[in-house]
């Protein structure tokens, strides 16, 4: 009997790569669209210490640079944000929170607003134009937070 010669985890990997093409894509060329930075910061910090979910933590972080290149921000903000953030506050922020709803609207938060402040700092250190901040940013907090909450309350660990 012939084996079949599709390795699952790539085919998982690419329809996931597509995903992702197609909603920066999609996301530029509607307004009103989410970008789901929030979730996609969310997946890497629940996710980063899963060793077979490496692979997807690359492509989130790719998307999120991509993110900013359309849309004007410093680039590598979102790898120095996570950083800063996964080691100096999430520990913290896990151990003094048990309330799950809440660790991933902190997350949501931190994707949105500490991102603005990187690159409010990054401008300010460079002698730059600073980021605006638009009101449709609360639409995207709110539904991305919604989402969050559907793809990761199991998934959190305290």
């Amino acid at each position: 009997m012939r084996r079949n010669s599709t390795n699952p985890n790539y085919l998982k990997l690419s329809l996931f790569a597509l995903f992702l093409v197609l909603l920066q894509i999609f996301s530029n060329t509607f307004l009103f669209m989410p970008t789901f930075v929030g979730v996609f910061f969310t997946y890497i910090i629940v996710n980063i210490s899963k060793e077979e979910k490496f692979p997807y933590i690359i492509l989130c972080f790719l998307y999120l640079s991509f993110y900013e290149l359309n849309k004007g921000f410093f680039l590598f903000s979102y790898i120095v944000l996570f950083i800063l953030y996964y080691y100096l506050f999430d520990e913290k922020i896990r151990n003094n929170f048990k309330c799950k709803n809440c660790i991933i609207f902190i997350y949501i938060i931190v994707a949105y607003i500490g991102y603005f402040f990187i690159n409010s700092l990054f401008a300010y250190i460079l002698n730059k134009q600073f980021p605006s901040i638009s009101s449709e940013y609360i639409y995207y907090i709110a539904f991305d937070f919604i989402v969050s909450l559907f793809i990761f309350r199991r998934n959190l660990e305290n």
